[in-house]
């Protein structure tokens, strides 16, 4: 059988980036990809603006550009703007082919279209009986990974995302709507992209059930008139339940790792810093990720801000419309911004 080593199994950002910094050693290298077409996914494509140059990320992948957002609750309204453009938009098949055009085809091997059926202490099986050897494995296959199953970590915390793709151009504010009686600790959203506008909602399914939440959702469509009789429905998950990323010579990159935040839904970040940092862990057995930590560190503020909220209750509404009010002050942002996304 064919061995590598370094097989990576999944061809999103955390995959690519992971790819890219191997390519610069002489380990040889497996990226293996199980849909037909590299870059797509249901997500929001949202990026901070520490990302654009830290990654080189050129300036024609960026679609649209925030520093403005306003936040409703049954209570309260208010926009809050920022100095500089705080938030970009990707799309995601572009940036996903971007990433790939990277990569230097003599440097690795890349299949694409190929799904990883089973995991071995050694080896990967492709398809139904095709063997390929591995000195090091990383899952970088999103939130139902292969990789994470077989090293039986749970995941225990999780979100389910629900959206509407609606081509559109009437909307231009990014607005996120707070009502616990709906979304319980969550929210619904108006995100507007270059072509289309994302309308969608989540929740943890601890907290509220998945057809719970689509119910939910469709009376808040109803009741701010919203129109999704030509948009395309669309669900996911999001794990945010962290458990390490290495494991004797399997790593997990992303949200495999559980690295997605579960406040925000965002994980393009994590997904490229993590990537890379499982590179430079598979190079050097000795290397310990701060920047893992850090995201780590980040993702568990998020996570007890959630349960935070969840034992408001009643009084949720009123604690999203207050928090949100001291957000109008520039220096407030900063001081917030840096101790929960920093």
């Amino acid at each position: 059988m064919e061995n590598y080593d370094v097989v990576i199994i999944g061809a999103g950002p955390a995959g690519l980036r992971c790819a890219e910094m191997l390519a610069k050693s002489n380990r040889t290298i497996l990226l293996v990809e199980k849909n037909e077409v590299v870059g797509p996914k249901v997500c929001g494509g949202g990026l901070p603006n520490t990302d654009l140059e830290r990654f080189n990320i050129p300036d024609e992948l960026l679609e649209k550009r925030y520093k403005a957002m306003t936040i409703h609750s049954p209570l309260f309204q208010n926009e809050i703007k920022a100095d500089d453009d705080f938030l970009f938009t990707i799309d995601r098949k572009k940036f996903g082919q971007w990433q790939l055009s990277k990569l230097n085809p003599s440097k690795m091997k890349i299949r694409i279209n190929t799904r990883v059926t089973e995991i071995q202490k050694d080896y990967v099986v492709i398809g139904q009986d095709e063997k390929i050897g591995f000195k090091y494995l990383v899952g970088a296959d999103g939130a139902n990974s292969i990789v994470r199953k077989y090293l039986g970590l749970k995941t225990e915390k999780f979100c389910v995302a629900i959206q509407y793709i609606i081509p559109s151009k009437e909307y231009q504010k990014l607005e996120f709507f707070f009502d616990s009686k709906l979304f319980n600790s969550w929210y619904a959203w108006i995100f507007p992209r270059k072509d289309f506008v994302s309308i969608g909602c989540g929740c943890n399914t601890n907290m509220l059930s998945a057809k719970k939440l689509r119910e939910n959702f469709h009376l808040w469509l109803e009741k701010n008139k919203i129109d999704i009789s030509k948009g395309e429905y669309q669900a996911y998950t999001i794990n945010y339940d962290y458990r390490g990323y290495k494991f004797g010579n399997i790593f997990l990159a992303g949200e495999s790792a559980g690295l997605t935040s579960g406040l925000t839904g965002e994980g393009i970040h994590a997904a490229l810093v993590s990537g890379e940092e499982v590179a430079k862990s598979v190079l050097d057995e000795n290397y310990r990720s701060k920047k893992i930590k850090n995201i780590v560190k980040v993702s568990n503020r998020h996570t007890k801000i959630l349960n935070f909220l969840d034992k408001l209750g009643i009084f949720r509404n009123l604690a999203l419309g207050l928090i949100s009010i001291p957000l109008k002050s520039t220096k407030l942002q900063e001081i917030i911004n840096k101790r929960l996304f920093h």
